[in-house]
């Protein structure tokens, strides 16, 4: 990435992934971008891939039905690879911005080092969550401040929970309601 470049010169990308699980040993199976200008907010693209898994074997039970993974729904997925590409395409000159997004990063590195992929999108990242604690964290009726809580205080709702792409919308929804406090 050009080191000659600021903030200023960056979209920012909404997004989110969706795992076999919380370990070292699971897997991307679902990511997803909001693109938006960072400057009036307005969306300028959405994606989501659903990603074929490698190791299934790996997979946590529980992760798998909070994500509603399903062979039928997983049967026209991306491998890995493919998905990765493409999502570093959406991702090109931004600033990744999710709900715990270190949850997020952590699995984006490390299935990008499988394949000698560079990232093309900046090494600073936005989290909502520390946004939240910086505006919220003297209100005594939060306390995890978590996506689920964030919405509830907002008075938001989501289609389908545990979705890469309704979760990109939703942490960008309360990205932009935690800017206006």
């Amino acid at each position: 990435m050009n080191n000659k470049l600021n903030f200023r010169d960056f979209d920012l990308a909404f997004i989110d992934t969706e795992t076999t699980g919380r370990g070292f040993n699971c897997q991307l199976i679902e990511i997803a971008v909001v693109r938006v200008n960072s400057f009036n907010f307005a969306i300028l693209e959405e994606w989501e891939a659903k990603i074929k898994p490698r190791h299934l074997e790996n997979a946590e039970p529980e992760a798998l039905e909070i994500t509603h993974y399903n062979e039928k729904d997983w049967a026209d997925a991306l491998d890995e690879e493919t998905a990765l590409k493409i999502f570093l395409q959406k991702v090109e000159k931004t600033i990744l911005v999710g709900q715990n997004i270190s949850f997020d990063l952590f699995y984006i590195y490390k299935a990008l080092a499988v394949y000698n992929l560079t990232p093309t999108f900046w090494y600073k990242s936005l989290d909502t969550f520390s946004l939240a604690w910086q505006k919220l964290r003297n209100n005594s009726n939060l306390r995890h401040l978590g996506l689920n809580e964030l919405m509830s205080y907002f008075k938001m709702t989501r289609e389908r929970p545990h979705s890469a792409l309704d979760d990109s919308r939703t942490a960008y929804k309360v990205f932009l309601k935690l800017i206006e406090l």
